[in-house]
């Protein structure tokens, strides 16, 4: 009878140890996919973010490109809402941005930006000539939206192009 009492005993004790491990074990897992899961909707978030600014941008540079060559006429309700649009993205990126983003965003995008603002915007505007210091400027925005903004905004998103890396 010792025996087998034994022997109920170490099956109780084991049974009780394998329910504490296979606990331990589905809490680790179980924190691993919560974390997992909040950093995708993190980098989510953080491209949505990207993608909504270079969209709002680009489509306030377009809507200031067809201004020039058809006019200011009836035009300045919807510039009115792509600049709302371009400040909301703006202020969403700085919030969404890496340090090295936002420091990038304040110091060399913004400064652009500003110089767009004060020569083409402000000649279109006037209804003056564009001269070339403006039109200059405008280029340079866009270079800076096309070629620098993306090769910027590549390593913010890198998880999600390489999840599994």
């Amino acid at each position: 009878m010792e025996s087998v009492t034994m022997s109920a005993v170490i099956a109780a004790v084991a049974a009780v140890v394998g329910g504490l491990l296979t606990a331990f074990a589905t809490r680790s897992v179980e924190r691993l996919r919560l974390r997992a899961g909040l950093l995708e909707k993190a980098q989510e978030r953080r491209l949505a973010g990207i993608e909504g600014f270079m969209l709002a941008t680009i489509l306030w540079m377009d809507w200031l490109t067809y201004i020039q060559e058809t006019g200011w006429t009836d035009k300045q309700e919807e510039l009115n809402r792509r600049v709302r649009a371009r400040d909301e993205a703006y202020r969403r990126m700085l919030l969404l941005a890496s340090e090295e983003l936002y420091r990038w965003l304040k110091d060399t995008y913004l400064p652009a930006e500003h110089l767009v603002r004060q020569t083409y915007v402000r000649q279109l505007r006037g209804g003056m000539e564009i001269d070339a210091e403006a039109l200059a400027a405008r280029r340079a925005f866009n270079a800076l939206l096309r070629d620098d903004l993306v090769d910027k905004v590549r390593p913010e998103i890198h998880k999600l192009r390489e999840p599994l890396a």
